[in-house]
């Protein structure tokens, strides 16, 4: 595949093939002991990284909506990595044991270590929804890096035709790529879901993404007949759900 791959999370690092997507609802008032969780977190996030073990991590806080279900998320995870294989090695291997010892390691003379334990024991999380994904399509970032406060769309789909990839790739790319150009948007990504765990949403496929500006301008008009009409079309192709906000709080490329 490609190495022109920004997936989400710098979206995605360049090398990132894979993302592990984790969808966190967090339990009422813990907001602020969850961002304590992943400060610490972070410790081991980056050694993980130095070490070779994964390509790239970040953390972004969903823009509530209107209308949320119950358990709609409050944060999204993402893990990325170069290949499934590197994906799959990490998460056979995994020790929690290991995670506070480098933990405790890392923020030694900065915390104690009962404090990590307090903080890694609290009950937090009432729910993680978790996706795999793999990187479909996408162009380069464009208009400078991604930094904390940024914030970045996405919208599940659910194919409803062979050739959906290939639309997304030859229909909806090519007018997010152009738009970019005008500095209305700085990236777009297609991700196809391979895995999830039991507690993940079911029916989607797929996830779109992309990062757009402040005060973007309106979409050019289609001039292209052809092109009107495989944008008109669009639903004969894919189901798509309500788009929903990230912005970025945590990432180790900054």
């Amino acid at each position: 595949m490609k190495k022109l791959l920004f997936l989400l999370l710098i979206p995605f690092s360049i090398s990132a093939q894979f993302v592990s997507a984790d969808f966190v609802v967090i339990n009422e008032g813990m907001d602020a002991s969850y961002h304590d969780l992943e400060k610490i977190w972070s410790v081991y996030h980056m050694e993980s990284i130095k070490k070779g073990e994964k390509v790239a991590w970040s953390v972004w806080k969903r823009t509530p909506r209107e209308g949320d279900a119950e358990k709609a998320a409050d944060y999204v995870i993402f893990n990325q990595f170069s290949s499934k294989e590197q994906q799959d090695k990490m998460m056979n291997s995994f020790d929690m044991n290991k995670v506070t010892s480098t933990i405790k390691k890392g923020l030694k003379g900065k915390m104690s270590s009962s404090k990590i334990n307090k903080i890694l024991n609290k009950n937090i999380k009432k729910e993680v929804r978790n996706y795999t994904l793999q990187l479909v399509d996408a162009f380069p970032i464009m208009g400078g890096d991604i930094k904390v406060g940024d914030k970045m769309n996405f919208a599940t789909m659910i194919q409803k035709d062979e050739n959906y990839e290939e639309y997304e790739s030859k229909v909806w790319k090519p007018a997010f790529q152009k738009e970019a150009l005008r500095g209305n948007f700085k990236w777009w990504a297609l991700t196809r879901i391979i895995d999830r765990n039991e507690k993940a949403y079911k029916p989607p496929t797929h996830l779109v993404w992309n990062i757009g500006v402040k005060n973007p301008q309106d979409f050019l008009p289609v001039s292209d007949f052809v092109d009107q009409e495989m944008r008109d079309i669009r639903d004969s192709y894919r189901e798509m759900g309500n788009t929903q906000e990230l912005t970025l709080v945590y990432t180790s490329n900054n």
